[in-house]
């Protein structure tokens, strides 16, 4: 048998397609990276961060259920300033979604969004964007981050990396004989596969086949009713 042939073969995740790469930490960045697979992309790849709020957007973003790709630090785009000075911007993520939009994402603390003035900065950029680049542009601060919505997408990009197939065909048959609100407990125990179900039902969540609060904490405890059009 080749390694080839070994399904279970270990592949490690594929390198960040980011156009910028900063340093592993200096005073303005601390460097990190995040796993993921996208639904344009058939294995793991680094995600890179420089700031935890960059970070912290990242797993939001990819917790979207109509999320295709996420790209990190894009091309730099061209644009003439408020002063009228030609100067490049790089986004910090470009999302790329299901029905083909695209959304140039800046990650900034809000007061060096206030400090900067960013948001002419950005209508600016908006303004001179080249054609395909993107339809909307998008500014998150931690104003735009729930912390506990962070921390559930968190989890979701955790529970991701254990694909169980088994576990996620047995709850979407669970799912499809419900008819209204139930705990998540209910799930698992009928299911009969423990801390399996609860991580397919997790999943479950975010890919639309059942609605919940994400702003809360999502446990075992979590109330769930089935997604508009999974009933």
């Amino acid at each position: 048998m080749t390694k080839d042939d070994d399904d279970d073969f270990y592949r490690p995740p594929s390198q960040t397609v980011a156009g910028l790469m900063f340093p592993a930490r200096s005073k303005q960045t601390v460097r990190g990276f995040t796993l993921a697979m996208t639904p344009a992309e058939q294995r793991w790849r680094q995600i890179i961060s420089a700031s935890q709020g960059e970070r912290e957007t990242c797993l939001l973003s990819l917790a979207m259920p109509d999320l295709w790709n996420l790209i990190d630090q894009p091309k730099p785009v061209s644009f003439v300033d408020v002063d009228g000075r030609q100067r490049t911007h790089r986004f910090d993520y470009l999302a790329v979604f299901k029905n083909g939009r695209r959304v140039a994402i800046a990650v900034k603390p809000s007061e060096r969004v206030e400090r900067l003035n960013f948001k002419a900065t950005l209508q600016a950029i908006k303004r001179d964007l080249p054609i395909g680049f993107a339809e909307q542009v998008a500014l998150v601060t931690e104003r735009e981050r729930h912390k506990v919505e962070v921390r559930n997408a968190e989890l979701l990009n955790f529970f991701r990396r254990c694909s169980d197939e088994e576990a996620d065909n047995i709850v979407v048959d669970l799912i499809n004989g419900l008819f209204g609100e139930v705990p998540i407990s209910d799930l698992v125990e009928k299911s009969g596969l423990g801390a399996r179900a609860f991580r397919a039902t997790f999943r479950a969540i975010y890919a639309g086949r059942l609605n919940a609060n994400t702003r809360e904490h999502i446990s075992i405890n979590s109330i769930v009713a089935p997604g508009k059009g999974w009933a």
